[in-house]
């Protein structure tokens, strides 16, 4: 099979830093790389607008540009360009920043090689595709939510964010997207028939709104559910393509399809996580949490996930000596810190004895005032607060 060709346009004024990058290039596998090379950003952006080239490599310091302007400028003369950022390690925090604003990804000198720099390239140039293919069509936000450990209450969030953005009057879809049971139905009181099993048991090509349609459950609130399997019978992996099939399709039936993923090695996960444009890692304060969250964050890295796309969600249940302080959390992680929620273990309770998600049966809670806090960001950045 021949193998892909890839025309890359590095912009760097370190001779010795760009020779490496050659060098890493010509032994990278997956793909025959093609390099040319720019030391200043103002002759890089005239070469680039010549054409002919499938990704950027940047620096992001340059003689006549520094910084985050860097990335900007590039940017904006090449917007549909897929840009690597070539940061050092003092630049790592204006590298995420120019991540978050639409850079594919950021490489930090020195700590890669050429295995790791190929697959970082063709993911970005694969990853622009895609993105560039769903601009031409309307999709809803994928937001996935993945605890750095069991037993952290992610699928408590994740059912609470969900309820809470149907409760602001979005269209919205919560999935358990994995092969055994989770735990939505016994926090809803129900025992639904339909599930994800059976779309399971479909072709991937057969996998469409109707059928999806067909075993969605409409909560009262308005929230429409996705049950993960009910019984041992119904358990199987799902298969890449199918869950390509299915996310693709649920993107197309609500603005916001929240997920809450099983773990971070699931296949189904790992493309969940591709298809997102908003990560939660969902961990408590403790330092064991702390270090599970950066083990799923590098694994996913490993899949070519970019960290950057995540942000912590923090059940705040540690205190005193045995608890990492917030601020601490975020630069352990390497990404930010999104939300805290507080814990409520007896509201947790009085819902699932309820049947209902507690931002719904107790609104104005501290717990349930911290979900819609995470809701208002995510729905509504630029309009007036959300109350409960």
């Amino acid at each position: 099979m021949k193998k892909q060709e890839i025309r890359l346009l590095l912009i760097e004024d370190n001779s010795g830093d760009a020779k490496l990058t050659a060098i890493m290039l010509a032994s990278a596998p997956g793909a025959i790389f093609q390099l040319e090379t720019c030391d200043r950003l103002s002759t890089g952006l005239e070469r680039l607008a010549q054409g002919g080239f499938n990704a950027l490599l940047l620096d992001l310091s340059l003689p006549d540009s520094f910084g985050l302007e860097t990335f900007e400028r590039a940017h904006a003369a090449a917007p549909a360009m897929p840009i690597v950022l070539m940061s050092s390690l003092d630049d790592e925090q204006t590298a995420i920043r120019a991540v978050e604003s639409g850079a594919q990804d950021y490489l930090i000198k020195g700590r890669i090689d050429s295995i790791s720099l190929g697959r970082a390239v063709r993911f970005a140039v694969e990853r622009q595709k895609k993105q560039m293919a769903a601009a031409l069509r309307t999709k809803g936000k994928v937001l996935v939510f993945l605890g750095a450990k069991g037993g952290v209450g992610t699928s408590t969030v994740a059912l609470n964010v969900a309820s809470g953005m149907a409760w602001a009057k979005r269209s919205v879809i919560a999935v358990e997207l994995g092969s055994t049971f989770g735990t939505f139905s016994a926090q809803l009181g129900c025992a639904p028939a339909q599930n994800l099993g059976g779309l399971l048991e479909l072709a991937a090509d057969r996998i469409s709104e109707a059928e999806i349609s067909a075993r969605l459950i409409e909560l009262s609130s308005g929230l429409r559910v996705l049950f993960g399997p009910q019984t041992a019978k119904e358990f199987r992996e799902i298969e890449p393509e199918k869950a390509e099939a299915l996310l693709d399709t649920l993107a197309h039936m609500a603005e916001y399809v929240v997920i809450d993923l099983p773990d971070a090695s699931a296949r189904a996960s790992q493309i969940a996580a591709r298809h997102c444009s908003f990560g939660a890692l969902v961990l408590d304060n403790d330092p064991l949490s702390i270090a599970c969250g950066k083990l799923v964050l590098e694994q996913l890295a490993v899949a070519g996930i970019s960290r950057p796309l995540w942000k912590a969600v923090v059940v705040n249940r540690s205190a005193g000596l045995t608890g990492a302080r917030l601020d601490e959390i975020g630069p352990q992680l390497g990404c930010g810190v999104f939300g805290v929620v507080t814990p409520a273990a007896e509201l947790c309770l009085r819902a699932q004895k309820a049947g209902a998600p507690f931002v719904l049966l107790e609104p104005e809670s501290i717990a349930a005032g911290t979900v819609y806090e995470m809701v208002y960001k995510l729905v509504a950045p630029d309009k007036v607060r959300l109350t409960a």
